[in-house]
C-alpha cells in the first residue's frame, strides 16, 4: 500500500522534520556522490527502466500478485511469458542486455524461477510502509515499504525481500552492506511496533529475521556418503550441470558399495569356516550373507555402464532435469528456493546504524554547501566502476564524469589501433 503525499505530509508533521528520507538517496550517494546531487539537488529526470529494473520489478508484481490471490501458481509462469514477449516488442535500446548472453542466462533463470518456485507457507503481506528514526546531525525519519512480511512458526516477524540480481555481493562484509535497507527497515519496526491481524504488536529485533529470495538461483541439497546433508547453490537455469561431477560420484558409488558388500560376505564366509565357529554361530552368518545377497541384488539394479551414464548425466543438464535419471538418484535430490538469511546481532545493528547516520550527516553538510559541484565532486571513473555506468545508471546520460570516461576509453582504442613507428615507416615504403 502506496502512501499518498498528503499522507506523507501527516508523518512529516507527527515527527517534526521538514523532509523523509528513502534508501534509495543514501544508496545512491553511496554508489555515487555526483549521481546524488544530479538526481536529489539538480533534480534531473531520470532516463526511465533499464532491463534490470524493468525484470525485476515484473518478478516482484508477479510474485506478490501471486500471494495476494490475484493470480494462481500456474499463471505467473504464462504471465513471465507474456512479459517477456512484450518487452521483445518493445525493441527499446534502453532495456537491452549488454549481451545476448546475459539476456538469456537472465531470462532463463526467472523463467526456471516461476515455473518451480516454493511458495512460502504463511501468510504474507506485501508493500506495507515502515517508518524508521535515526538520530544524528539532525533527526532523520526514513519511510520506505517491505517487499513481503510474515509470522513463521517460531513468532519471529521475517522480513522477505526479492532479488533478481547476482548472488556475489550477497557474501560476507557485501552481505551486510547489501542488507542495510533491510536493516533499516527492521530497527523502525523495532521502534513503531507492526500491525498483524488489526492488532499493533512489538517485535525487539531478536524476533525479526531478514531474509532475501535470490530468485536466479536455487538450493540444492544431497545427502553425503558421511551422512550429512549437503546444500550448494546453483543458478536455475544449469542446476544440473553444476552437480555433474556430483552424479556422476552418484552412480560410481553402487559398484563401490557393492563391491564392500562383497568383502562383508567374504568376511562372513570365513568366520563360517572357522573351526571354533557353532553351528549356531554359522546359522547367523549365513541369514546375514542371505539378507546382504539381497542388498546386492538390489543395488545392480542401479547399475550402468560408463556409455550409459554419460548419456543420462548429457540429457539430464541438457533438460536442466532429473527425470531422466533413475529413481535412486532423483530420489536423493532436493531443490529450493536460494535463501540468504542476515543475522541481526547487536553489533551488526549498531554497525549499521554508525554507517547510516554517517551518510546522512555527508549529506546534510554537503547539501548545506554553496558549491554543489565541489561539495559533490567525484574521482574519476575507473574500470571497476564501468558496468554499473554503462548498464544500471540511470544519470548517465547528464554525467560529465562518465563523458569524460568513454572519451578516455575511445581515445585509448584509437591510440591502440596505430601502427607502430616501424610499421608506419614500412607501409611508406622509408623502413
Amino acid at each position: 500500500m502506496r502512501l499518498s503525499y498528503d499522507q506523507l505530509d501527516i508523518i512529516k508533521e507527527k515527527m517534526g522534520v521538514d523532509k523523509l528520507w528513502s534508501f534509495s538517496k543514501i544508496s545512491t550517494y553511496d554508489q555515487c556522490s555526483w549521481l546524488y546531487k544530479l538526481k536529489y539537488i539538480d533534480k534531473i529526470k531520470s532516463r526511465g527502466d533499464n532491463c534490470y529494473t524493468y525484470f525485476g520489478s515484473l518478478a516482484h508484481e508477479l510474485i506478490q500478485d501471486f500471494y495476494e490471490d490475484k493470480i494462481k501458481y500456474e499463471e505467473m509462469i504464462s504471465k513471465f511469458e507474456d512479459k517477456v514477449l512484450e518487452w521483445q516488442m518493445l525493441d527499446d535500446p534502453k532495456l537491452k542486455f549488454s549481451t545476448d548472453q546475459e539476456r538469456d542466462r537472465y531470462i532463463e533463470n526467472l523463467r526456471h524461477y516461476f515455473k518451480n518456485v516454493q511458495t512460502v507457507p504463511h501468510k504474507i503481506t506485501n508493500e506495507q510502509a515502515v517508518l524508521a528514526v535515526f538520530e544524528g546531525m539532525e533527526k532523520y525519519v526514513f519511510q520506505g515499504y517491505l517487499d513481503s512480511e510474515y509470522l513463521d512458526d517460531q513468532g519471529n516477524l521475517v522480513i522477505l525481500d526479492y532479488k533478481t540480481s547476482t548472488k556475489s555481493g550477497f557474501s560476507g562484509k557485501q552481505l551486510f552492506k547489501k542488507a542495510r535497507q533491510l536493516i533499516i527497515y527492521a530497527i523502525g519496526i523495532s521502534q513503531h511496533g507492526r500491525m498483524i491481524n488489526g492488532e499493533m504488536r512489538q517485535f525487539p529485533l531478536d524476533k525479526i529475521r531478514i531474509r532475501y529470495d535470490m530468485l536466479k538461483y536455487c538450493n540444492v541439497s544431497f545427502m553425503q556418503k558421511n551422512g550429512k546433508i549437503k546444500t550448494t547453490k546453483a543458478e536455475r537455469r544449469q542446476w544440473v550441470a553444476h552437480l555433474v561431477n556430483q552424479l556422476r560420484k552418484d552412480f560410481e558409488g553402487v559398484s563401490k558399495d557393492i563391491e564392500k558388500l562383497e568383502k562383508e560376505i567374504a568376511k562372513l564366509q570365513r568366520k563360517m569356516m572357522m573351526k571354533k565357529t557353532t553351528p549356531e554361530e554359522a546359522e547367523g552368518y549365513s541369514v546375514g550373507i542371505g539378507e546382504i545377497e539381497e542388498q546386492i541384488k538390489s543395488l545392480k539394479d542401479d547399475l550402468y555402464d560408463p556409455v550409459q551414464v554419460s548419456e543420462m548425466i548429457e540429457k539430464a543438464t541438457l533438460e536442466n532435469s532429473l527425470s531422466a535419471l533413475p529413481k535412486f538418484i532423483q530420489n536423493k535430490y532436493t531443490v529450493e528456493n536460494c535463501y540468504i538469511d542476515v543475522e541481526l546481532t547487536d553489533e551488526i545493528v549498531e554497525e549499521a546504524k554508525e554507517e547510516i547516520i554517517s551518510l546522512l550527516d555527508d549529506i546534510t553538510v554537503k547539501s548545506k554547501e554553496d558549491d554543489k559541484d565541489q561539495a559533490f565532486n567525484r574521482s574519476r571513473i575507473e574500470n571497476s566502476e564501468s558496468f554499473y555506468c554503462a548498464n544500471t545508471c540511470d544519470m548517465k546520460d547528464h554525467c560529465t564524469f562518465y563523458k569524460e570516461y568513454k572519451e578516455h576509453n575511445t581515445m585509448f582504442m584509437v591510440k591502440s589501433d596505430q601502427p607502430s613507428d616501424d610499421e608506419l615507416l614500412a607501409m611508406l615504403g622509408l623502413g
